[in-house]
């Protein structure tokens, strides 16, 4: 079995070549961040990381004299794009520290807030003039930017009595205004590959207890996982709420050339506004587990990977819709490749829940048809990897041609 235990040690056999991880902790208020924070540095620090906490630049300059509550529109908006300039300022001063002072570790900073969190204050409309004037875009300042994004709802989501103002003199939201910023702070990162919500379902220490399965996840080291779920699904795109926020794009996954039982996935996401390429490495299945490690890459880089696509593994091709539903992250795939899977629907949410399945709430507009989390191939090939898709693949050929016997036969 798999050590889970924080005496585990990261080495570049277990996640490469050192590097820096960036990880956004973010959240609604009184969410617990400075809390998951703490015990994060000390669990990651034990693992052999080296790990620096970026701080938040808005409780900052509001401790240090501003005043955003008492601003005009206008005075808010340049507060806010200060703001997000000196984020991204600070982070990649930390990241050059990292580089720099630690180069023989794996890095990884743990950001209080991230660049799409100035979305939820300032909107929509403003938001895209704010990317416009400084020419930034969605996908710079999200899928490059971050590996992962820890999104804490805030006590006054199913915590009521907790949520409280005192300890953060920055604090000055009323519950029912925590719950508004808490739903538009998740919405914000919306089509980030790795968002994890971690919702106040049980007591705070096992909140905080998901919060470290969702970062260790994330990184690829040792950690307890809960069960995620599959689903064949029909869905009519129509059928979404007019008024549920969601992204889409187009991904293709190339699969490269190993030597032994490893996997080795390089993807393109295709968004409106531009292109981004990952890199994903799967070790080896012994005694069940299986390492895992992501990255982003460069455009030179994927041109160069991609030389070594493996002839005999097909590419997987699909969109992907994802959307945030009863405070779950929920990823909708429309498959077009391989053939036996073209027009195939899945429905993937990877979340622990505390207290299992009874607590979940599936979107109404989504119709069920299969549990594919129960098939025996699921549990130990990870998702969107090549053996789980051809495994799919499989039992849909299987269950289409036992369906034929059966027309025949009637």
């Amino acid at each position: 079995k798999r050590d889970h235990s924080p005496s585990w040690t990261v080495t570049p056999a277990e996640l490469g070549p050192p590097r820096v991880h960036r990880i956004v902790i973010t959240g609604g208020p009184c969410a617990g961040k400075t809390t998951a924070m703490a015990k994060l540095s000390v669990r990651l620090s034990n693992m052999g990381f080296a790990v620096y906490v970026v701080p938040e630049l808005a409780t900052l300059t509001i401790t240090g004299g501003a005043n955003p509550s008492a601003y005009n529109r206008q005075q808010f908006v340049a507060w806010e794009t200060a703001i997000l300039r000196a984020q991204m300022d600070v982070e990649d001063t930390f990241a050059e520290i990292a580089k720099q002072c630690t180069p023989d570790q794996h890095s990884v900073l743990l950001c209080d807030r991230g660049t799409m969190d100035v979305l939820a204050y300032v909107g929509h409309d403003t938001f895209a003039e704010i990317l416009e004037e400084n020419n930034w875009t969605i996908p710079q300042l999200r899928d490059k930017r971050y590996n992962a994004v820890i999104h804490l709802v805030s006590a006054a989501i199913g915590a009521e009595e907790y949520y409280s103002l005192e300890n953060n003199k920055a604090r000055y939201e009323t519950i029912d205004r925590a719950r508004e910023l808490d739903g538009k702070l998740s919405r914000a990162w919306v089509g980030h590959n790795a968002l994890y919500i971690i919702e106040n379902s049980a007591g705070f220490e096992d909140k905080m207890v998901r919060v470290i399965q969702a970062v260790c996840e994330s990184l690829g080291v040792p950690a307890p996982r809960a069960k995620p779920r599959w689903w064949l699904v029909e869905c009519d795109p129509e059928a979404f709420p007019k008024d549920l926020e969601f992204a889409e794009w187009g991904i293709v996954h190339t699969f490269l050339k190993t030597s032994d039982d490893s996997e080795i996935r390089i993807t393109k996401k295709s968004q409106p506004q531009s292109t981004t390429y990952h890199l994903r490495v799967q070790g080896a299945i012994v005694r069940g587990e299986q390492s895992v490690s992501e990255r982003t890459l460069s455009y030179k880089e994927y041109r160069t990977l991609i030389k070594e696509a493996d002839p005999e593994r097909t590419s997987i091709r699909k969109t992907r819709r994802a959307f945030i539903w009863h405070n779950e992250y929920f990823m909708l795939d429309t498959f077009h490749s391989p053939p036996a899977a073209a027009g195939v629907k899945t429905l993937f949410v990877e979340k622990p829940i505390a207290g299992g399945d009874s607590q979940r709430e599936l979107p109404p507009f989504v119709k069920l048809l299969e549990d594919v989390t129960t098939r025996k191939w699921f549990s130990n090939i990870a998702h969107d990897s090549w053996r789980r898709t051809m495994a799919l693949t499989e039992d849909l050929a299987s269950k289409k041609k036992q369906q034929e016997v059966k027309i025949r036969k009637s």
